[in-house]
């Protein structure tokens, strides 16, 4: 599949001389208006700018990453991480409590995701209802929205012939112990199995953003711009949005470039996510106390299994296997699931808690490892322990797993290392820092001391890739920073449309549910131009 010929409209760097010319731009500050403007281009932005510029709404939509193709994607790991995401891959929490996985580029995380398309359960979404006012949001209530997001971006269940090994280790092992490993959907057209996902895929095959809703927005006549950070929201009746020209990491800026951006509009629309949009909002002196409160990350963390047989974790599609036997702990709706992990060798590397000859010694072997991740729904003691703060000029991200979620992640923790056990492996890596080397294992090994291991900063490796909730939407004020329509509470035609809006943890993988949300939410705003343009 090639890339959508539109795309070339996208406003990158190359293009900024020729801008500057053909609109007479001094001292490299290019003045903008529209009826609306979108922050970031995401599983969030990019939909919404679709569906309002196809409603006739004049959009633009600015993106801080740099915009690639397929031919720029490759397997170099650290140029990879450098440009497609942000902080080079590594958001580190200030006390260094977690690492943060996500997109920094034209599609964001659509475009290094790893395809998972799931849409939460009704105890979620019941959740929502009765504690925050959400309604109709279940499944069955939103199947239209979620159905023309599945049809717009191919999405499936993974054929049998692109179940890779690592993710078999969980079906094996989930069956041998009597759970229910369950097939995943994915999101592609022509899917081979190449395992680029994660540093964006080179034969166009997963329907990431760029590749539809993008397409959309620009053929109904957005205009999309790379390269450009939103630095502040000034708020009124005519919105400004003033943004800085953001470089490639690897690639050296033109001689001649935009400097900056002025953008007005009456409506704005924050898709930066749920680390950057809650410090934007921050930084513009934006929004009530619960911008940037209540952050959840769906934390994970990783259990490395050795087999006498290579695996190959990189190959194939990254995630195609789910077992959710314990997700829903006691009734609670709050519990842990299993995935696959598909961590090539720097991120590997980086997972294993070891030092020296003992770290080389289990990359020589890298190839006979699996990796099996442990998800946990945070928030099951009532909120999360996570926020984001603009202090001091510096975004700065705070995380701590609390009591509960704690212990959920030890009990998956446990299942995993008994599922990988019974899938054959003979030594496992666990993700807590006193170890200092791999654990043999056999098939009567007892892993009850699991749940009895700390989980206290230091104590355990713990990773996200994603963040969310942290511009909570509920029904009134006291409960979150903005409306059920996504408008922030106090500043008319300023809403937030992405990942950022889920008031509890979401407990799947976020694109699918932050597309259909999103879309329900721009299609109702898409209506109503004629009073919101009005200033």
């Amino acid at each position: 599949m090639g890339i959508p010929a539109i795309n070339s409209q996208i406003i990158t760097p190359k293009l900024h001389e020729s801008i500057i010319k053909e609109n007479q731009i001094s001292e490299g500050n290019w003045k903008l208006s529209a009826d609306a403007i979108i922050i970031g281009s995401g599983a969030g932005g990019a939909v919404a700018a679709a569906e309002l510029s196809r409603s006739g709404w004049k959009v633009i939509l600015i993106e801080e990453g740099s915009y690639f193709t397929p031919a720029q994607f490759n397997s170099d790991e650290f140029l990879s991480q450098a440009r497609l995401y942000r902080d080079a891959g590594f958001i580190v929490s200030e006390e260094q409590t977690i690492s943060i996985l996500q997109g920094k580029t034209v599609g964001g995380s659509t475009t290094v995701n790893w395809q998972t398309s799931l849409y939460p359960p009704d105890y979620v979404t019941n959740e929502w209802e009765k504690r925050f006012g959400w309604k109709n949001s279940s499944r069955e209530a939103m199947d239209e929205y979620v159905t023309e997001v599945h049809e717009r971006l191919g999405v499936h269940e993974v054929p049998e012939n692109l179940i890779n090994a690592n993710n078999d280790v969980l079906r094996i092992g989930g069956n041998k112990l009597g759970l229910h490993p369950q097939v995943l959907k994915n999101n592609n057209r022509g899917c081979i199995g190449t395992g680029h996902c994660g540093l964006g895929c080179p034969i166009n095959a997963k329907q990431s953003a760029f590749l539809t809703w993008i397409p959309d927005a620009l053929h109904h006549g957005a205009t999309v711009i790379s390269n450009m950070r939103a630095v502040k929201i000034n708020d009124g009746k005519v919105k400004t949005v003033f943004a800085e020209f953001t470089p490639d990491a690897y690639e050296k800026a033109p001689n001649v470039h935009l400097q900056s951006l002025e953008l007005t509009a009456p409506v704005v629309i924050v898709s930066a996510g749920a680390i950057e949009g809650p410090a934007l909002l921050q930084r513009s002196g934006i929004g009530n106390k619960w911008v940037g409160k209540n952050l959840k990350v769906h934390p994970t963390s990783t259990i490395f299994g050795k087999f006498a047989t290579e695996i190959n974790m990189f190959k194939g599609p990254p995630q195609s296997i789910v077992v959710k036997d314990g997700h829903n702990q006691d009734g609670t709706g709050y519990g842990y699931w299993l995935e696959a992990a598909p961590y090539r060798p720097t991120l590997a590397s980086s997972l294993i808690p070891f030092y020296g000859k003992t770290q080389f010694d289990v990359m020589k072997d890298y190839t006979n490892y699996n990796a099996g991740i442990v998800l946990v729904r945070d928030g099951a003691d009532g909120e999360a322990n996570g926020s984001v703060e603009w202090s001091l000029g510096r975004r700065k991200v705070y995380f701590e797993l609390t009591p509960t979620d704690g212990l959920n992640m030890l009990k998956g923790l446990k299942t995993l290392a008994e599922i990988t056990v019974a899938a054959g492996a003979t030594e496992l890596i666990f993700p807590f820092t006193r170890f200092s080397e791999p654990v043999k294992v056999n098939a009567q090994t007892n892993f009850d001391w699991i749940l009895k291991e700390g989980f206290k900063p230091g104590q355990l490796s713990v990773g996200s890739a994603h963040p969310h909730g942290s511009i909570q939407s509920a029904d009134v004020e006291s409960k979150g920073a903005v409306d059920l329509n996504l408008e922030l509470f106090g500043h008319k035609n300023i809403f937030v449309m992405d990942a950022s809006i889920y008031p509890t943890g979401l407990s799947v993988n976020p694109q699918i549910t932050t597309m259909s949300m999103v879309l329900r939410a721009a299609r109702a705003l898409s209506k109503q131009k004629e009073d919101r343009s009005k200033v």
